[in-house]
């Protein structure tokens, strides 16, 4: 019985300190791991990791960086997007801030929010249901996250077609969680 305790009550003692001491929700991350079949990506400030066969659109716009699935689902491309604009708060302030504004967004509604932490923030991800009053583009659904540093605000997006969204959920989540930005 003795040989049947001893390591038990060792493993005890050495994952002790790795569960205490968290009292805050921030915490010290390190790079996250890319999943397989996933490439890093990196803009101004910010890095994500998403699938590699997805392609950069290069005529997004300023401000913008956009990612588009090459093979349509539904008559939608998948895709992923960050958006930076100036924020001086912290990122669990502006995800609220973001999530009242898309409240107020015509043709949208939001569908489930959660608390979360990504990249060492608390934050939220919110998950939405948009209808476009224009006949040629498709109900789709969203999941974002919103991060702050250095007075700057970053929102990735992944959107997909409304029937395929769960097929793409662990995709989007994975991507929310592969989300960073400079500190």
């Amino acid at each position: 019985m003795l040989r049947t305790v001893a390591p038990l009550l060792l493993l005890g003692a050495l994952a002790a300190p790795l569960g205490c001491g968290r009292a805050n929700a921030r915490r010290s991350v390190g790079l996250p791991v890319i999943p397989a079949g996933f490439a890093e990506q990196r803009g101004a400030g910010w890095r994500f990791a998403m699938p590699s066969a997805w392609q950069h659109a290069a005529d997004a716009g300023a401000g913008v960086w956009v990612a588009i699935d090459p093979q349509p689902v539904n008559d939608y491309r998948a895709n992923v997007s960050v958006v930076t604009e100036p924020f001086p708060g912290e990122s669990h302030a502006y995800a609220r801030a973001s999530e009242a504004l898309l409240r107020r967004q015509p043709g949208a509604s939001v569908d489930a929010t959660r608390e979360d932490v990504v990249d060492g923030d608390p934050t939220l991800v919110v998950e939405a249901r948009w209808s476009p009053k224009s006949s040629p583009l498709r109900d789709y659904r969203t999941m974002q996250t919103h991060l702050a540093s250095r007075g700057t605000g970053y929102v990735i997006t992944c959107s997909v077609s409304v029937a395929a969204f769960e097929r793409y959920r662990s995709t989007c989540e994975a991507i929310m969680k592969s989300f960073a930005v400079e500190r």
